[in-house]
């Protein structure tokens, strides 16, 4: 139960809608899993994970993701961990580290200084054990 409330908390704190079947960039696209959310995209690609929160404060994954402008797909990842439930937000798909550390340069301070650093989405599609949520 607790896990549904936290799933709608997210969705809701993102501003997304649990009822419509369509959607612009915009909207939220919705719950997936890791396959569902990732699968298609090339391993050999990049991502950028902004902000890991524990549970507690998952209030604040709506004011890191109002910083972040532009029209990179943002990904909420929910996972439960030994030491607790965790939110990752990551960010974009970059073909190269390069291109990828340049938007870090760019991002507003309030999320530079959250340490925001480079995965691969191999990486992020190894991470089978999460609930993840597209909101852009």
């Amino acid at each position: 139960m607790q896990k549904i409330f936290a799933i709608l908390a997210v969705l809701l704190l993102a501003g997304c809608s649990t009822t419509e079947n369509t959607h612009t960039d915009s909207q939220c696209i919705g719950q997936m899993t890791t396959e569902e959310a990732y699968g298609h995209l090339n391993p050999e690609r990049f991502t950028i994970q902004v902000l890991a929160l524990t549970e507690e404060r998952q209030a604040d994954v709506r004011n890191y993701i109002n910083h972040i402008q532009g029209q990179q797909p943002i990904w909420v990842n929910w996972k439960k961990s030994q030491s607790g439930r965790w939110y990752a937000v990551i960010y974009g798909d970059f073909e190269t580290k390069e291109e990828a550390k340049s938007v870090i340069d760019r991002l507003p301070e309030a999320v530079r200084q959250q340490g925001p650093f480079i995965r691969s989405f191999a990486e992020v599609q190894n991470d089978k054990q999460t609930d993840v949520f597209r909101l852009r």
